[in-house]
């Protein structure tokens, strides 16, 4: 079989640059380390009460007791999310969440 090799130039519009998609969500996940459970729902594209499907389903991988990015409330406190490591999160185990969501 042959094959042809296109090399195609692409110019981007003036402060326009293609970055991968881990380095973004990093960028953005910077600019507010601590997210409450709003920003968090807002960011992952859930629904609050989705998203407290996931907090309670994955408790024992995301509370900061174990090593994870979510500390969980207790005495009137509120949930705390580590943005970075919530977006990995999330992003590692989408298909997971999805099952735990159409529950």
């Amino acid at each position: 079989m042959n094959q042809l090799t296109v090399t195609v130039p692409i110019t981007l519009p003036e402060g326009y640059e293609i970055i991968e998609t881990e380095k973004r969500e990093q960028l953005e996940a910077d600019k507010q380390v601590i997210w409450n459970v709003n920003k968090a729902t807002e960011i992952a594209g859930l629904t609050k009460k989705d998203m407290y499907k996931i907090l309670k389903a994955f408790q024992s991988q995301l509370d900061i007791e174990s090593g994870g990015c979510v500390y969980y409330p207790y005495d009137g406190s509120k949930y705390r999310i580590e943005s970075l490591g919530f977006t990995k999160f999330v992003r590692n185990n989408f298909a997971r969440i999805m099952k735990e969501i159409a529950k």
